[in-house]
């Protein structure tokens, strides 16, 4: 039997090897490319958490990062009002980042602005899962020079 009968009588076996590799590659990919957005950042621990309502309290000694997101239950594809609170610290920036734990969406990220001595607004839209209802982790990070310091914490958003 020639090379070509060969490949003929067996083409439907590559084809369907060759789809399951290109889906596999598809949806097992993002899990191991994604970028990993803990590097070079000190975490404070995490106290005074309430993980599924938004709000979530760091502290390193007398060093203390307050975060609160709304004061309702947190719903995708509205405006979601974000307030950090820094005491005994200041800040050069601060960021928070919002990474789906469930479903990587990507990364959201918004910078926030200092409106009074050690407090931070702004706000952020996160996507809308398929399911209704998303696990979220928020990480707010705070950069001083070549010093990144900060708390994450997971929710739930619907």
């Amino acid at each position: 039997m020639s090379l070509k009968q060969h490949f003929k009588r067996w083409s439907w076996l590559f084809g369907i090897a060759s789809f399951s590799a290109v889906a596999a590659t598809i949806f097992v990919s993002p899990k191991y490319f994604k970028p990993d957005l803990d590097i070079g950042i000190t975490y404070y621990a995490a106290e005074g958490c309430a993980p599924f309502e938004g709000q979530c309290i760091g502290q390193k000694g007398d060093k203390t990062i307050t975060v609160e997101l709304g004061n309702e239950a947190i719903v995708s594809m509205t405006e979601i009002p974000i307030r950090v609170r820094l005491d005994n610290m200041t800040a050069d920036s601060l960021i928070v980042d919002f990474e789906g734990l469930e479903m990587y969406m990507g990364v959201v990220r918004t910078q926030l602005v200092a409106n009074a001595q050690g407090v931070y607004q702004g706000t952020i839209t996160l996507p809308e899962c398929g399911t209704g209802k998303m696990l979220w982790r928020a990480r707010a990070i705070i950069n001083n020079g070549p010093s990144r310091e900060g708390i994450k914490f997971d929710f739930r958003a619907i």
